[in-house]
């Protein structure tokens, strides 16, 4: 048995970590860990899961002796703070901020936070599972990757990878539920704003752009410069991300088809979905749903991205990446289909 905690477990990112590994085959919770609610107990804060009734205890470096496995799933700027404390640890920890994912410079400069230390981040391996398998297995750091980028990235590595697209005509329109701007309140979320009404938000200028060109780079090698628009849907859950990209060469839309099929043959939560796509077909899976259309009228194609925020975006691709550090079955605690109605 492999036992876990988790740090931030008030958040939205933590409840679904509760949840998944309340019912994973392997995974035991024997920390729950939250400087705000300490005292509390499980039980008192989500009466309706069946989690154990653990009391909630302020983080402690030392109480995490003899865990296998720290999640932290606290917001980017607040896992430094707890990452800063955790190089002695002897386990692994899988931070789903963003404060493990970018280089100092970078992240300063797209979050307007202070770095983790340059040689710390460094250690850290980022944790899109599908692309990066190999280095996660032997990973005591992991930087689970961010919910725009995982769903971007997902839908555009077949195509920059096989040198398909032109890497600097890259011009992506994304939406989110709620759920992803955090728990706290803002104007943006309250509501009376957020209900009956779509929202641009951070034009040009979110923090997953640098997550995606690095990763973009990393597997790929080559440079490609990635426009995103993100929106704010009166939805919980849930993101869609449509891409408009120009191939290098002219093929039937089938034959684009046949290079996503390709490229995730066997994976596991990667599916391939004929049709006009839906958040509902992925929101409570950990999966992954694309497709490619051909417009032969403007020469361009459309990638299409649907993911739930909430599990591929963060919490499950946690537990997947989990399940691969630690040798078990990829899928182990992630069987959800999705919710739909």
């Amino acid at each position: 048995m492999i036992t876990c905690g988790i740090v931030g477990v008030t958040g939205y990112a933590g409840m679904e970590l509760l949840k998944l590994i309340g019912k994973h085959p392997e995974f035991t919770l024997v920390r729950a860990m939250s400087d705000s609610s300490a005292g509390s107990t499980l039980a008192e804060l989500y009466p309706w899961l069946e989690i154990g009734n653990l009391t909630l205890e302020p983080f402690q470096v030392d109480a995490l002796n003899q865990i296998d496995v720290i999640f932290l799933a606290t917001p980017s700027g607040v896992s430094a703070q707890y990452v800063a404390q955790l190089t002695g640890y002897e386990g692994v920890v899988i931070d789903l901020s963003g404060d493990l994912r970018l280089p100092a410079s970078s992240y300063e400069t797209w979050y307007g936070k202070p770095a983790v230390p340059a040689s710390l981040q460094a250690q850290a391996v980022y944790g899109l599972t599908e692309w990066n398998r190999d280095a996660v297995k032997t990973a005591d750091w992991i930087a689970n990757p961010g919910c725009y980028a995982t769903a971007v990235a997902l839908g555009l590595l077949p195509f920059v990878n096989g040198g398909w697209i032109d890497p600097n005509e890259i011009i992506v329109s994304a939406c989110s539920g709620i759920t992803g701007a955090g728990k706290g309140l803002s104007a943006k979320t309250h509501h009376a704003r957020s209900n009956e009404n779509v929202q641009l938000y951070k034009v040009h200028t979110h923090q997953h752009i640098p997550e995606i060109e690095q990763t973009l780079y990393a597997v790929s090698g080559t440079q490609a410069t990635v426009s995103l628009s993100t929106h704010l849907l009166p939805i919980n859950r849930g993101i869609m991300a449509t891409m408009s990209v120009v191939p290098t060469i002219e093929q039937s839309e089938a034959d684009w088809v046949h290079v996503l099929t390709e490229a995730y043959a066997g994976e596991p939560f990667i599916r391939v979905q004929q049709g006009e796509p839906e958040i509902r077909t992925a929101v409570g899976s950990n999966y992954c749903d694309i497709w490619v259309y051909a417009d032969t009228r403007t020469n361009r194609l459309t990638i299409v991205s649907v993911i739930d925020n909430m599990q591929k975006g963060a919490a499950g691709q946690a537990i997947q990446n989990a399940n691969v550090r630690f040798g078990l079955n990829e899928t182990a605690g992630l069987n959800e289909q999705p919710q739909y109605i």
